[in-house]
């Protein structure tokens, strides 16, 4: 195929080309090397007219007979001797030809051999002899394009491209899936590439594998995406691995990457797909048997996806099972979507042998968003609850008794051990929408974690999941919902070993602590706070939050700030993702601690080093501004995000208190008002007050004439103890331009002003000019005063010793 390939590229026609292949040659049998040259003879004495024929025949014969002829000849001859090493004699053969191919003008010889020890022999003193592998005549997706257009066939670059990453060029692949997919192509219509016209090529090239043991290590090794040399090994036992790996290079039927025992290889992608369904069709136990060992091999290496993949496709359902429960974690990090193509490859009933499978199918946040299918809509057994996670407290109305049923007889038909398993893999899916700020996931999750736990009688699934549901209601402002839930935990955690929550012991404290801060219950924060301690960092961390919450309601802001700010920093250069809850609850209190003690610039600083969405910490965005005495930008913020139907109603109530109070400051009572009012209703209805000692208690009490209703919440923050002054009034606070920070950041580690101008393509006067605006916005003096004050605003970082 490749000399094919060759010769129809030759530009010049006027040229004979004389195949002799090893099916013309085995037959041969006569003494030495003369047969050899009989049959080369007799062939090209079919290309010679009657007036040239050499006579008598027989006087003439072996090579000799070829000289004659050859020398006679007026125009090229090619003579291609394919599979040159089988033929018989071939060693004796080589230097004779070598001879002829030096003396012969129009005598062209090309060899196709397996490898290239006999054609070196032939050609290596031959000054104009090549050596040709596969991979020097792939094609590439000009010539594809080139190649349809003379078959009339209209191909665009895409189609091109795929069929070049199918076949990687192999030409006489190409050239059969065009032909075919032509051939397929129904009148009228457009052409439609058909990458399965080349299947009959492929298994024709299969039959005709000569080197013992290649086409099963071609089969065995087709299972795998890619392998290395020692996977391949353990995949084909005792084969010569090495040299079917050579000889596969050779040919141009492998691609590699790396080199050494570093190199992956791959199977031309139709190859490996022709090979895996003869696989399944021919050798079904043994296609069966080759994908177990290679899952066994993959998830050794960590590759579950890949894993699954196979078992999956060879039907091995006890398998994927196993895997989909024990690599979990490892296919989670693949995203849903990925894993709800899975789900909806498998059988319903392999699914039900699953929790993992069964709670992935029934509350995917993409199953949700999608709508997928009849299968997936609410309503239906394993529909998705997210649609339903209004009021979803533990109350025993007959609204939440209907929702108790649902989840329970969901459930029924499975079977019991996978019935029991499904609350706890419920209470990893809610931890997970939570840690996303996901929290109508996270309620969904948990709420049926604890209706399903407590009707089987886990009860260490029904506490971890009352503690979640607690923690998530306190993050959203629900602390009705979340004193429900608290007491849920008591009862569960009574009921429960010690062994069996002792993990939860400092998260259910944090929760408690939390909520009690958001009601203004100070004694019992003050009593929870104490074991809000141990487990790991992130833990760790929600207890911080918890102590610096309660500082900013008593005024000990100033003693808990430099613990907190140790956790603060942890979670800002921690490998949590920048959205993550925890980073962003840490966040936002460290702005609120700032701002408790004036310093309006750094904690702007603070938010601008953020690197997550901006909408997630949208309220200490909005409560810095007003702080900083911009009333206009933060009364527009805050009305547009108190309006957004999504959010929480801990954000919705801090946005409306802004608002209320930015609007006022601006002369504009009207708008005002009806904030303060809707802000006044939403605590009501949530039991969450908190919000409102975190502004300036003057500007609060100002609107109390406006807002009677004000007086009461005022009333309830001072009977809770909670300290009046701890947040300043606002004042006006200027802040540095982008190009005035750059300045700040290069003189803190220049020694003159010059350095400066010249490190930020500047002139001397424009660094002035900056500093002179900088000194006015800091109230400063020099620069080394200026550099000080930007580091203890948090304007600038410290430069490095």
């Amino acid at each position: 195929m490749l000399a094919a390939q060759w010769l129809r590229s030759m530009q010049d026609d006027d040229v004979d080309v004389l195949w002799l292949g090893t099916d013309v040659l085995s037959f041969v049998d006569g003494p030495g090397t003369e047969a050899f040259w009989d049959v080369l003879g007799a062939r090209l004495e079919e290309f010679a007219g009657p007036q040239r024929k050499v006579s008598p025949v027989s006087a003439i014969r072996g090579r000799e007979r070829v000289v004659q002829l050859l020398s006679r000849r007026t125009r090229p001859v090619y003579v291609v001797l394919d599979r040159f090493e089988q033929t018989f004699g071939h060693l004796g053969i080589e230097q004779s030809l070598l001879d002829l191919v030096q003396t012969m003008e129009n005598f062209y010889l090309i060899v196709c051999t397996r490898t290239v020890t006999s054609l070196e022999v032939v050609g290596a003193a031959v000054v104009d002899s090549v050596v040709l592998r596969p991979a020097d005549l792939a094609l590439g997706v000009e010539d594809v394009l080139g190649l349809a257009a003379q078959q009339g066939i209209v191909l665009g670059r895409d189609e091109a491209q795929t069929l070049c990453d199918e076949t990687a060029g192999w030409p006489a692949l190409v050239r059969v899936i065009l032909a075919g997919s032509a051939a397929d192509q129904v009148p009228g219509a457009g052409f439609a590439l058909n990458l399965d016209a080349g299947r009959w090529f492929l298994r024709s090239v299969w039959d005709e594998f000569a080197v013992p043991g290649l086409a099963d290590f071609v089969t065995r090794t087709s299972v795998l995406v890619e392998f290395t040399r020692s996977l391949a090994a353990r995949v084909c036992g005792e084969e010569d691995v090495d040299g079917h790996i050579d000889a596969l290079l050779g040919a141009g039927l492998l691609r590699v990457h790396g080199s050494g025992e570093e190199a992956v290889y791959a199977h031309l992608p139709a190859v490996r797909r022709e090979c895996v369904q003869r696989l399944r069709s021919e050798a079904p136990e043994e296609f069966r048997e080759l994908s177990r060992v290679s899952a066994e091999i993959l998830l050794d290496q960590g590759r579950a996806g890949q894993a699954l993949v196979h078992l999956v496709r060879a039907r091995l359902w006890d398998e994927v099972v196993e895997c989909v429960e024990g690599a979990w974690h490892m296919l989670a990090a693949q995203g849903e979507s990925e894993l709800l193509r899975l789900v909806d490859r498998l059988p319903v009933d392999v699914v039900a042998r699953s929790p993992r499978l069964v709670v992935l199918r029934d509350y995917s946040s993409e199953a949700k968003a999608s709508g997928a299918s009849d299968r997936h809509k609410v309503g239906n057994p394993g529909a998705p609850l997210l649609g339903r996670i209004a009021g979803l407290g533990p109350g025993t109305s007959p609204a939440a008794r209907e929702r108790a049923r649902g989840v329970v007889d969901r459930y029924v038909d499975l079977a019991p051990e996978v019935r029991a398993a499904i609350p706890a893999v419920l209470c990893e899916v809610g931890a997970a929408r939570l840690a996303r700020t996901d929290t109508d996931g996270a309620t969904a999750a948990f709420t049926d974690a604890h209706r399903l736990a407590a009707a089987i009688g886990v009860v260490a699934a029904e506490a971890r999941a009352a503690v979640g549901a607690a923690l998530t209601a306190t993050v959203t402002g629900d602390i009705k919902g979340a004193r429900s839930w608290i007491d849920e935990a008591d009862r569960a955690f009574a009921a429960s070993s010690s062994a069996d929550v002792a993990d939860l012991v400092p998260i259910l404290a944090s929760a408690r602590a939390l909520a009690a801060i958001a009601g203004v219950d100070l004694p019992t924060a003050r009593a929870a706070v104490v074991d809000a301690t141990g487990g790991d960092t992130e833990v760790m961390s929600l207890g911080t939050l918890a102590r610096a919450q309660l500082s900013l309601l008593e005024g000990g802001q100033y003693e808990e700030f430099e613990e907190f700010e140790k956790a603060s920093q942890w979670a800002m250069s921690s490998a949590l993702p920048a959205d993550d809850l925890i980073t962003k609850l840490l966040v936002a209190a460290r702005v609120d601690l700032l701002l408790s003690m004036g310093q309006v610039l750094r904690a702007r600083a603070v938010l601008t080093r953020w690197e997550g969405d901006p909408d997630g910490l949208l309220l200490p965005r909005v409560r810095t501004a007003f702080m900083a005495g911009d009333y206009g930008r933060a009364a527009l913020l805050a009305s547009q995000g108190a309006h957004s139907t999504h959010r929480p109603a801990r954000q919705r109530l801090g946005l409306q208190l802004v608002a209320a109070l930015a609007e006022n400051a601006r002369g504009r009572e009207v708008e005002a008002v009806r904030a303060m009012r809707e802000a006044i209703a939403v605590a009501a209805d949530s039991e969450l007050f908190q919000p409102f000692a975190s502004l300036p208690r003057p500007l609060l009490e100002a609107m109390v004439p406006s807002v009677p209703e004000l007086a009461d919440v005022l009333a309830r923050l001072d009977d809770a103890g909670v300290r009046a002054d701890v947040f300043p009034v606002p004042s006006v606070v200027a802040e540095l331009s982008e190009r005035e920070r750059e300045v700040l950041e290069t003189l803190a580690v220049s020694d003159s002003l010059g350095a400066v101008a010249k490190r930020l393509y500047l002139t001397t006067n424009t660094v002035k000019t900056h500093l002179r605006s900088i000194y006015r916005k800091l109230g400063t003096h020099s620069g080394a005063e200026t550099i000080q004050r930007a580091i203890e605003c948090g304007l600038i970082e410290a430069p490095s010793a």
